[in-house]
């Protein structure tokens, strides 16, 4: 059997580094420069190669590693006719590959972290696993750990604890080493530049970023919301997307989940999906003001509906006055609040954020800062309302 791949210099260099017999391979580099896809198309051409050997990819949380590695795996299969459903054991993210096992799994799941043995690890977006992950996983990594990651954190472990070894091999890259990537997606990073030279150290170049101008460093991961009643806060778009984000407001902290990302959405198409979604017609939704006329259909629908405050420092600093905690399978939220970072010119920290996707957290923003700050409202709940949710006020 034969497997004929298009991969790219990344693809080449990962290849050679495994010939020259390295414990560990790093891949550092700008987005969008082949490091996931890449590392899928090695993974399987040395699964290709091998006999029954044990590979992990592994990714902070599931959710996470369901929509990048674990997607971008199976799609190269599938692509390449290779793809077995009766090898696919979906409930525990199981493939067995001619004679190989391939397992996909997360550090929240400890038994699979500390019990087996493997002969090959990869760490898909490194920086998001703790030296501890790292040490359990590795001492049970036989041959070869590959890591892949944006350089947004330059204080990671990473750089003190593998950087020094001598069996270790970097591979930097940037989106110009994939020629694959679609047009448009190259244009969207390098626009990076004249937006925020941290940014676009970090994406486009792909070099090692400057923590100061990250904005939150006050969120934790969580499994599920707490009990309580919720807020919403919504961010129109058309073109960018439209991002709904529901909110528990506790003394410890801000409980966040994403519920809806999605571009091209007409207001009814807005408003059906909200319908769908099942947000309540009696708790408040706070959306981008400068939006009257959506606003207004909105009200016209049932919802209940208050124009948020749009101050953005204020809103910042109001989200930064406790923790924020964020569900685990809020995956465009989590990229969100990761790159959310201060505007930087001539090495100058602006106070301005960077208007690069931040729709959830606008979203967020609008409505943790209005709902808590003292406030006469424009306009009265809905009928249907009948008070509820006003003895908070």
């Amino acid at each position: 059997m034969e497997l004929n791949l298009k991969g790219t210099i990344v693809l080449e260099k990962i290849l050679d580094a495994i010939k020259q017999g390295y414990r560990i391979c790093i891949l550092e580099g700008g987005t969008g420069s082949s490091k996931t896809y890449s590392l899928c198309q090695a993974i399987i051409l040395l699964a290709f190669q091998e006999d029954g050997q044990v590979f992990t990819i592994a990714r902070k949380t599931l959710p996470a590693l369901k929509t990048s590695a674990m997607r971008d795996f199976f799609n190269i299969l599938k692509q390449a006719e290779l793809y077995d459903p009766e090898k696919h054991n979906k409930t525990d993210n199981i493939y067995q590959f001619r004679n190989n096992l391939i397992e996909f799994i997360s550090v929240e799941d400890p038994l699979r972290v500390r019990s087996r043995r493997r002969q090959y690890l990869w760490l898909n977006e490194a920086l998001e696993f703790s030296l501890e992950d790292w040490r359990q996983l590795s001492i049970r990594t036989e041959k070869m750990i590959f890591l892949d990651y944006n350089p947004s954190n330059p204080y990671s472990w990473i750089y003190d604890e593998i950087f020094p070894r001598d069996d270790k091999i970097i591979i930097p890259s940037t989106y110009k080493n994939n020629p694959f990537l679609h047009l448009d997606v190259a244009k969207e990073i390098e626009h990076y530049k004249e937006i925020d030279e941290n940014y676009w150290r970090i994406y486009g170049l792909g070099l090692k970023g400057i923590i100061k101008t990250v904005i939150f460093d006050n969120w934790d991961y969580c499994d599920e919301l707490p009990e309580g009643e919720p807020i919403y806060g919504l961010d129109f778009g058309y073109n960018s997307p439209s991002g709904l984000v529901k909110i528990r407001i506790k003394d410890e902290g801000f409980y966040l989940k994403e519920l809806l990302y999605e571009r091209f959405l007409t207001n009814q198409d807005l408003i059906k999906k909200i319908e769908e979604i099942g947000v309540p017609k009696t708790r408040e939704i706070y959306p981008d003001s400068a939006e009257p006329q959506r606003i207004e259909e909105m009200k016209r629908a049932g919802f209940w509906v208050i124009p948020s405050d749009k101050d953005v420092k204020k809103g910042i600093d109001t989200m930064k006055s406790r923790k924020i905690y964020i569900t685990k399978d809020s995956l465009n939220l989590i990229q969100e609040i990761k790159k959310y970072s201060w505007k930087e010119r001539e090495g100058k920290i602006l106070d301005e954020p960077v208007p690069i996707n931040d729709h959830l957290l606008s979203g967020a923003r609008y409505a943790i800062h209005t709902h808590l700050r003292e406030r006469s409202y424009p306009y009265t709940p809905p009928k249907d309302v009948g008070g509820v949710g006003w003895d908070h006020y």
